[in-house]
This record gives structure tokens, C-alpha cells and sequence, in this order.
């Protein structure tokens, strides 16, 4: 029964944050602390979704994070393309972790 509720939660919290960020420009002065917000529920859920090793999950959650903070475009971008090349890079070590020979 729980499982069922995070997971119908899960599917539900983003297509809630992503129309809650659509407000944020009718809020006019109040956008910088709509975007904040919405930050914030974003954190929650990747913490949630980094704890039940659901990695996917709080790489999208993430994106939304920054994608819907109060800072400037820019920043965004290079906070975007940071992770991206993190996420890359620790694939490539994984990848090509050496891995011991197998005995004949």
C-alpha cells in the first residue's frame, strides 16, 4: 500500500512542479519565491529518490531544480552542463574500472 502511494506520489509531483513553474511568471513579484519553492519541493523529492537508490529519478527531479531556481539563465546552464560532465565522467570510470582476469 505505501509503495503504491510514493510511487502514484512520484508520478504525480512532476507534472505538479512543472505547472506550478508555469505560474511563476503570473506572480509578477512574487515569482523569485514561486521558483524557490518550487526548488525546495524538488530537493525533497530527490533526497527521497537518492535514498531508495532510484538514481534516475533524482537526476530528473534534479534538472527540474535547476532549471526552476531564482538565479540568472546562465548560471543555469553551466550548473546543467557541470552535472551533465559529473554524471558522464563517473560512467567512463566505472566503465573502465579494471576488472580481475578471470582464472583458466
Amino acid at each position: 500500500m505505501f509503495q503504491t502511494f510514493t510511487k502514484l506520489l512520484k508520478w504525480i509531483s512532476i507534472p505538479v512542479l512543472l505547472i506550478a513553474s508555469l505560474f511563476a511568471y503570473c506572480a509578477a513579484s512574487y515569482e523569485p519565491m514561486v521558483d524557490l519553492a518550487v526548488g525546495l519541493g524538488t530537493l525533497f523529492f530527490i533526497q527521497r529518490a537518492v535514498s531508495l537508490k532510484q538514481y534516475f529519478w533524482a537526476a530528473g527531479f534534479l534538472t527540474i531544480a535547476v532549471a526552476f531556481t531564482p538565479v540568472p539563465v546562465a548560471v543555469k546552464v553551466f550548473v546543467l552542463m557541470g552535472i551533465t560532465c559529473i554524471a558522464t565522467l563517473s560512467n567512463l570510470f566505472s566503465a573502465f574500472r579494471p576488472h580481475p582476469s578471470p582464472v583458466v
